[in-house]
């Protein structure tokens, strides 16, 4: 059906897709972005696998043969046509990591194809200069990572300082409109919304691209966590549900606090299961550099099987990996398939970092590579990772404990406000009202004095209340939306933070939305002049 409607327009626009080129150059943009964000840790990965599969005295051919299958690393790509060009067309790898070099776009990879090709040249074994470049892309992503941090840092608190006072131009707008009541808000309204999306988005864009990739699971689609099982089972239920809850409830009119709050509630058993995944699978990183180096000396001191060296092991100081060691421990004893033992091992940890550097490590083992060794590589690089994650939970710990309380109090002021605003405006109608009909009473029907007085007065009255609700809601959403985005690309780690965030904030907007009335009503009760 849509292979019709494609040749359709082609036929209608002279062999052409409508809009066709800025489709593909947006594309091509997108994944430009995506590749050199991910550059820096995937360089790390691969070169920690070069230097692990070197120990085993692999030749030249082989170290780029086994590199360029491994598509999961963004730089084995490139590795893969120095491969093409050196099978296919008979150039020397030199030769071919200079042709590579010159159409890669990111500035590090070129110059690692370059040192590359130069090392070659001069003659320097190739174990020696990975071993050496393996060190220099260790400090260059420390450098990176923690640059990152400080200015996500900078850029964490400019967001939050800059939505404040969207926020406030929000509030200005509404008072204004409260007490002049002028026609033709709805471009001032409009404005309003520009103005919260520019800012939104400007120091969204700001801190995605200065926060360092780190993604924490592995996503895995066929085996995963305990807990990634159960969202994954929860969000096919939850999801749609909410959706179906939300429209029935617009329509039938019910509070938008309420649609808040449920929101919030329905979404909190998925960002909660979530969270706890999210700190099981950094704990379960923290441990797993400790237990590649031990199984590599076991291994290699004594000669021995994975198997037998794992119940070597001392499992007590491995907390959060005890389980899944002993479970893949078991397998192997039962004589069960190590290949799979050992995936089932990784997809049950649900962490990224254990999914890339256990394969790393049991590759090398398998083309005959010092497990000791390995493991020593594998696991200083993994170590490293650690460190610097932690680095950055210390920033997401100082950031999600501002940003929480600032989204209540921006929403608790303009919702507050606003209640404010039309209480007062219904109180002055009131008292204009009785005035007016006093003053109609005294005056024998004549209402000039009463006329002129409540022009002088004209202040807080036709207050567009149905408009301006909209308006407060619209906001309102802007806000949980930036706000949840902007939490979880600082925190980092899988889809269901967005499940933690925004449940998280839509619960406090909703209960912020729903006590407001109660609130003013009970501090700001205005007395009726009714009798006087």
């Amino acid at each position: 059906m849509f292979e019709n409607v494609t040749d359709r327009l082609r036929e209608a626009n002279s062999g052409q897709i409508p809009f066709d080129d800025q489709i593909r150059s947006l594309r091509a943009l997108q994944d430009r972005l995506l590749e050199n964000k991910k550059m820096g840790q995937d360089l790390l990965f691969m070169y920690t696998y070069m230097a692990a599969i070197t120990t085993a005295a692999v030749t030249r051919p082989e170290i780029f043969a086994y590199t360029a299958e491994r598509f999961e690393y963004v730089p084995s790509r490139y590795i893969a046509r120095v491969q093409r060009l050196v099978s296919g067309w008979s150039y020397s790898y030199a030769e071919a990591l200079r042709v590579i070099a010159e159409k890669c776009r990111n500035v590090t990879l070129q110059s690692m194809l370059n040192r590359y090709a130069n090392s070659i040249d001069s003659g320097v074994p190739d174990e020696d200069f990975i071993v050496t470049e393996l060190s220099t892309v260790r400090e260059i992503y420390r450098n990176t990572f923690e640059q990152g941090v400080e200015l996500l840092k900078k850029w964490g608190d400019a967001y939050l300082a800059m939505l404040l006072s969207g926020t406030l131009v929000a509030i200005i707008i509404m008072i204004s409109v409260a007490i002049y009541a002028p026609d033709g808000i709805e471009s001032a309204l409009s404005t309003s919304y520009a103005i919260i999306i520019a800012i939104s988005g400007f120091g969204l864009a700001i801190m995605y691209r200065a926060v360092p990739d780190d993604a924490k699971t592995h996503g895995l689609a066929d085996i995963c966590s305990r807990e990634q099982g159960m969202i994954r089972r929860m969000e096919r239920t939850v999801l749609p549900l909410t959706a179906a809850i939300c429209l029935i409830l617009l329509i039938i009119g019910v509070n938008a606090g309420i649609i808040f709050l449920l929101v919030g509630l329905l979404l909190m058993p998925l960002g909660i299961i979530g969270y706890i995944d999210d700190a099981n699978v950094v704990s379960r990183d923290e441990d797993f550099s400790t237990f590649i180096r031990s199984l590599g000396s076991v291994m290699g001191g004594k000669g021995i099987t994975t198997g037998d060296a794992l119940r070597e092991i001392d499992k007590k100081s491995l907390e959060h990996l005890e389980p899944f060691i002993n479970s893949v421990s078991s397998k192997l004893n039962l004589g069960l398939d190590e290949a799979g033992s050992w995936k089932k091992f990784i997809g049950e940890c649900g962490s990224n970092l254990i999914y890339k550097y256990m394969n790393i490590f049991r590759d090398a083992v398998a083309l005959g590579g010092s497990p000791d060794r390995i493991g020593k590589i594998v696991g200083s690089s993994m170590l490293e990772q650690v460190l610097l994650r932690r680095k950055r939970d210390m920033l997401v710990k100082g950031f999600v404990v501002l940003l929480v309380p600032m989204h209540g109090a921006m929403a608790g002021i303009f919702i507050f406000l606003f209640e404010i605003l039309l209480t007062m405006s219904k109180a002055v109608q009131a008292v204009l009202d009785t005035f007016n009909e006093a003053t109609s009473a005294i005056s024998g029907g004549s209402s000039s004095i009463g006329g002129s007085m409540a022009g002088a007065m004209n202040f807080f009255t036709d207050f567009p209340e149905a408009e301006m609700s909209a308006y407060v809601v619209t906001i309102l959403i802007l806000l949980t939306l930036s706000n949840t985005l902007a939490g979880k690309i600082v925190a980092g780690g899988d889809r269901y933070m967005y499940y933690f965030f925004g449940s998280l904030l839509c619960t406090i907007t909703g209960i912020i939305y729903v006590i407001a009335p109660i609130m003013v009503g009970i501090f700001f009760n205005i007395p009726s002049f009714a009798g006087v």
